[in-house]
């Protein structure tokens, strides 16, 4: 028989996280059609994978690629870090269902995905996923129906609780996103909308999520001083789901403790998982490995100041009461009184990444208190006026994590590898700014940093942490293993070179050690050069 690929004389990890072993792999159509010793075997094309390891594709379980993948389908910066399949949507911030009326405001809130501003040609899941078929992605793509935009949709922007029927409304577009194909439903519950969102509206939407067997992912309402009753409250609406006889899956989004005053507390989060896991609750967790974080530096307020959009945000920044009251915390956190510093972190410990002023570029690179020093002025007032130059448009990156917790969480049996971060490109119009490196290294950092440098685990255990372990949550029956029959969606891989080269001053650079990436049978990076191969798919569980 002639296969269209043989992948030779490699070390097979099967991503069921079971004992490494040598053997050749064969491909077929999109599906691998053998695994074993093919030396007799003919291909249209065969590689030597000597001294390689032949892995599933890597699935990215927590990306924000919804628009990058349309400025640029090749998906460069993950290709490169042997991601075969990314779940976009997270966060909360999504973009559909959308109507015309909200186009506008929504593209604001999502101004951190890509940073241009160009007309969307869809307003409902349906038409979104067709735009994205049609853009012919590298990679596969997951897509999760966002909150946020499910609730502007029904109240608008403002940050205010919902009606009962209000919510009612809510749960009928998430079912309409469900059947158009979104494959689950992404909370942002620290962010102006999302953060408005009481108990029992997240309830009634995680009920239609679980009505229809779909995967919830969440990023709890607060990191910091409240992380266990935030983490608590999404177990208790899993465990009341549960109580009905509805299974909830749920994923908390990149767990962390956020800020030293906080990290304490790293444990006592971990613990109350381990429980609603010990409880029969279908509980996981995704980290990224680096211990930084990033989002717009708006995402620090409350959400009253994003009430009535962003020109109402920025006549608030503007307004000296409500200056002299973020004046009025600082003091108190200086003077430790309160746990929560008004913009979260102190100003040292967030560096600026992205601004859209010409006039401002200069500033990507530089710690709010640097800037603060360069101005010479009120800390409070250097921010704010910053905010309103860029009319609130400043991505930071935010060196808040504890690097023991870092890891702790990446060994944890509950926790999977995902990047919170976007399909980039060194070149275009997703060269922009200092993104957080993670866009461009979180696999093969976890990888090259963690397991082969710090020894955290034995490899096999991190392939499954990377490929079945996120493939079983997001239910894709077909993916996540090297198994005959199961799609040929693999990656391959030199483990004693991968490594991420991406940094915080230097972000744009791929990682290293990635051979081979083969998606649904297509080659799609060949010998570390991207073939323009256009694989990908829109996938429903």
């Amino acid at each position: 028989m002639e296969y269209d690929l043989i992948l030779k004389s490699g070390t097979v990890h099967d991503g069921s996280g079971g004992p490494p072993y040598a053997a050749d792999v064969a491909v077929s159509g999109d599906k691998i059609a053998a695994i074993g010793e093919l030396s007799d075997a003919q291909a249209a094309q065969t590689l030597d994978c000597t001294g390689f390891v032949i892995s599933p594709g890597f699935v990215d379980i927590h990306s924000h690629s919804d628009l990058s993948l349309l400025h640029n389908p090749r998906a460069e910066s993950k290709i490169r870090q042997g991601v075969t399949t990314e779940c976009t949507g997270q966060c909360g911030l999504g973009v559909f269902p959308v109507s015309e009326l909200r186009q506008h405001e929504l593209q604001q809130i999502c101004s951190f995905i890509v940073p241009t501003a160009e007309s969307w040609r869809w307003e409902t899941a349906a038409e979104y996923l067709a735009v994205l078929r049609e853009a012919r992605p590298s990679v596969n793509v997951v897509p999760m129906v966002a909150h946020t935009p499910i609730r502007a949709e029904v109240m608008g922007f403002e940050a205010v609780e919902a009606t009962p029927q209000q919510i009612e409304q809510m749960c009928h577009l998430a079912q309409e996103c469900f059947d158009g194909g979104a494959v689950g439903l992404a909370f942002g519950l620290a962010y102006a909308l999302g953060s408005a969102a009481a108990t029992d509206e997240i309830l009634a939407l995680c009920r239609v999520a679980a009505q229809n067997g779909k995967h919830v992912s969440v990023h709890i309402r607060n990191e910091g001083a409240d992380v266990i009753s935030s983490l608590e409250e999404m177990t208790g609406i899993a465990r009341q789901l549960d109580d009905e006889g509805h299974r909830l899956r749920l994923q908390i989004d990149h767990l962390k403790t956020s800020g030293p005053r906080n990290w304490h507390l790293a444990e006592a989060a971990l613990e109350a998982l381990e429980q609603a896991h010990q409880e029969g609750l279908d509980v996981a967790f995704d980290v990224y490995p680096y211990a930084v974080a990033s989002r717009h530096l708006s995402g620090s307020f409350p959400p009253w100041m994003f009430a009535g959009g962003t020109d109402m945000l920025l006549k608030r920044l503007a307004d000296p009461q409500i200056r002299q009251q973020y004046r009025n915390q600082l003091t108190e956190w200086e003077a430790e009184r309160t746990e929560h510093h008004p913009l979260e972190f102190d100003f040292n410990r967030i560096m600026i990444s992205n601004v859209q002023s010409e006039e401002n570029q200069r500033l990507i690179g530089m710690f709010l208190s640097d800037l603060i020093d360069e101005r010479d002025g009120d800390p409070i007032d250097v921010v704010f006026d910053l905010l309103i130059e860029e009319r609130a448009h400043i991505d930071v990156v935010l060196h808040s994590m504890d690097e023991s917790s870092v890891e702790r969480n990446l060994k944890h049996p509950l926790s999977m590898v995902g990047s919170d971060g976007f399909a980039l490109a060194p070149y275009g119009v997703l060269a922009v700014g200092r993104p957080h490196p993670r866009s461009y290294g979180t696999f093969p950092r976890f990888l090259g940093r963690y397991v082969r440098e710090i020894g955290i685990m034995e490899l096999p255990a991190a392939i499954h942490k990377c490929t079945a372990r996120p493939a079983s949550r997001l239910n894709l029956s077909d993916r996540g293993l090297l198994k005959v029959g199961y799609k040929a969606d693999v990656t391959v891989f030199d483990p004693d070179t991968i490594i991420d080269r991406a940094t915080y001053e230097d972000p744009h650079q791929y990682s290293e050690g990635i051979a081979h990436v083969i998606v649904n049978g297509q080659l799609t990076l060949s010998e570390g050069e991207h073939t323009d191969a256009g694989a990908g798919t829109v996938l429903r569980n």
